[in-house]
């Protein structure tokens, strides 16, 4: 009862308030060129198989489910399609290339320590991309990889208000890890 609450929205914003690991954070501004802040939103990822196999491999030191030397997720991705998240997700479908809305690698936020023994600890990975080429350009969802290209899709997520971009068009993309 409680596993399937936690698979819901309400849930996953429970998780990420008690600091639960696995549950995390993404937060996206839609600003318009010309603006200087715009239309926010949160929702909270999903972690695919590759995510938590590159977590146990860094923990063990061994290789699980192929991954033999784990990388950080640290490459922020777009899509211009609505995902129907899975665990077994490798890829982001629909990652778009669109000029300024490619695939990056983001910068490392601040870190949080736990306050108490066993206690949360958390980090953020963040980005702001700049639609230069034409649009509109519609975001429906990210992905956090572990390469700037192919590589392992560790956290999906669908955009809780998909951002129509124009050309100047700015999506500033905050990622929040919870450990």
């Amino acid at each position: 009862m409680i596993k399937k609450l936690l698979h819901t929205t309400v849930g996953a914003r429970v998780g990420m308030g008690l600091g639960l690991s696995g549950f995390n954070q993404v937060t996206v501004e839609h600003i318009k060129a010309g603006e200087t802040s715009g239309q926010k939103s949160t929702v909270y990822n999903a972690r695919t198989d590759k995510g938590a196999a590159a977590l146990a491999s860094l923990m063990t030191g061994a290789s699980q489910s192929g991954i033999t030397s784990p990388l950080p997720p640290l490459y922020l991705a777009l899509s211009t399609t609505t995902l129907t998240p899975a665990k077994t997700d490798t890829t982001l479908t629909g990652e778009t290339s669109v000029a300024g809305l490619a695939r990056v690698l983001g910068t490392v936020g601040s870190y949080t320590a736990p306050t108490t023994l066993d206690g949360v600890a958390s980090y953020s990975i963040t980005y702001s991309f700049v639609l230069t080429g034409s649009g509109p350009v519609t975001v429906n969802s990210v992905g956090l990889f572990d390469a700037i290209s192919g590589g392992n899709l560790q956290y999906e997520s669908n955009v809780g208000a998909p951002p129509v971009m124009n050309t100047g068009d700015t999506f500033a993309l905050t990622w929040t890890i919870n450990l």
